[in-house]
């Protein structure tokens, strides 16, 4: 019993041994398939940047400067070229939700008391903003006051968009073009950014 056991086993393990590579392959093709259809938009983020199109390998480079050789002015065209915008064509969407989505779960039940809020624009890490939130970044701008600044909603919605059309090379991640917001959800944020009534301008 035990031989064929063994025997089988072994049979087994040739058979498989012997399958064609393209048959493998197939197979390792599908499970990552699988295995990216599961993943969030943090890891799909992740796996676009390491993608090193040719414009991320021009600006993967220490000093976040652009490379020699790199036309900026073609740069920023081909950034701009990237750019998708509402289906309505309106650049500045509702503010309240795109407070939800600038604030972290935690920060919005510190001021409403509910739970909301989200990752996925977590502007705070970076910047600060409505004046009721202390613990917030500052490694770029303040947007405190944002909306009596006389910026253009335009000029902002592309800045969030794809930062790289208006500053080559930005550290900031570029939300719709890697996916991680939709136009509609930039044209909300755009609002909680330029809106009178919203805590930003309060």
């Amino acid at each position: 019993m035990k031989g064929k056991l063994l025997f089988a086993l072994l049979l087994s393990a040739g058979l498989i041994a012997c399958q064609p590579a393209s048959q493998a392959a197939k197979k390792q093709e599908i499970k990552v398939a699988k295995a990216h259809k599961k993943e969030g938009k943090a890891a799909k983020f992740r796996r676009a940047l390491a993608a090193q199109d040719k414009w991320q390998k021009a600006c993967s480079n220490p000093a976040q400067l652009m490379p020699k050789g790199v036309d900026v002015a073609e740069f920023i065209k081909a950034m701009k070229a990237t750019i998708k915008y509402p289906a309505d064509g309106n650049v500045m969407g509702d503010w309240r939700k795109g407070e939800q989505l600038a604030l972290l779960k935690k920060e919005y039940k510190v001021l409403y008391g509910k739970k909301k809020g989200t990752k996925r624009g977590n502007c705070y890490a970076c910047h600060c903003g409505d004046p009721r939130i202390i613990a917030c970044g500052n490694i770029a701008p303040s947007l405190r006051g944002y909306g009596n600044k006389g910026i253009d909603p335009k000029q902002t919605y592309e800045r969030i968009y794809n930062s790289w059309s208006v500053n080559p090379c930005s550290v900031m991640p570029r939300f719709g073009y890697h996916k991680l917001l939709s136009p509609e959800e930039i044209a909300d944020i755009v609002a909680y950014l330029h809106d009178p009534e919203s805590p930003i301008n309060k």
